[in-house]
């Protein structure tokens, strides 16, 4: 299966309570689980992202790592999808193959850049975060994320700056594979996702294939309940091989 620019936004619109709305900078209205309307509050936009691709790719790692770590802040409100968490883990593994895989990953100076434009994407669900950490506001928590989609033009800078066409499937675990297939049925055919079963990450032979292996090796299971933590930790930029 090849995924387009465009499916990455439908595929998380596939597995939401609600429909995604397209980002723009006014703050849509929107219902969100509990069925009350209420202003969203902001959360991360494409237009906050740097224009180069290499950095634009650090910054969607960060949004949607932001975006999974509030998962598992309102899951009093919002259940924690599990088939969203897995398919969000997979987009952030094929995030961190291609800036692997970029030269500007190569110097301390484009790792320190990569890494600011990350903290960027995360720290745009700052008052999202805030609003679950209080019981009153945590209904317009679930509401920023329900209502919030992965932006497409993710998926094409990650393709663009990896040189690899079809990076997000060679990312993807068997698992995940499933998952996403069965995502982007339409609803009426959807059957319930019971595929959770642990696999390893299956890496089509390329020429790359040493760099994309150590950017699965740091993105397995220990990924879960660490979002926060940044490519350095994720990708090992920086450090001394054996460390």
């Amino acid at each position: 299966m090849k995924t387009t620019p465009a499916i990455s936004a439908l595929l998380f619109a596939a597995l939401m309570a609600a429909p995604a709305f397209a980002q723009h900078d006014d703050g849509p209205i929107s219902t969100n689980v509990t069925g009350i309307k209420e202003q969203l509050i902001r959360t991360p936009l494409i237009a906050d992202a740097p224009t180069d691709d290499f950095n634009r790719v650090a910054w969607c790692h960060g949004a949607l790592s932001g975006h999974m770590d509030l998962a598992e802040k309102i899951t009093a409100i919002e259940p924690l999808s599990e088939d969203m968490q897995k398919i969000g883990a997979s987009y952030l593994r094929a995030y961190e193959a291609s800036l692997t895989l970029s030269k500007k990953g190569e110097s301390k100076e484009g790792r320190d850049s990569a890494e600011a434009a990350r903290e960027k994407g995360f720290n745009g669900w700052d008052d999202a975060r805030k609003a679950a950490s209080i019981k009153e506001e945590r209904g317009r928590a679930a509401g920023a994320y329900v209502n919030w989609s992965l932006p497409g033009d993710c998926e094409r800078a990650a393709i663009a700056l990896s040189g690899h066409p079809d990076i997000f499937k060679e990312m993807q675990t068997e698992e995940e594979a499933k998952i996403i297939a069965e995502a982007l049925k339409p609803s009426a055919e959807r059957q319930k996702l019971d595929v959770h079963k642990e696999k390893t990450a299956t890496v089509a032979p390329t020429d790359d294939k040493e760099a994309i292996g150590r950017a699965v090796a740091k993105t397995e299971p220990k990924e879960k309940g660490n979002w926060a933590s940044g490519l350095m930790s994720k990708i090992g930029w920086g450090k001394k091989d054996g460390e």
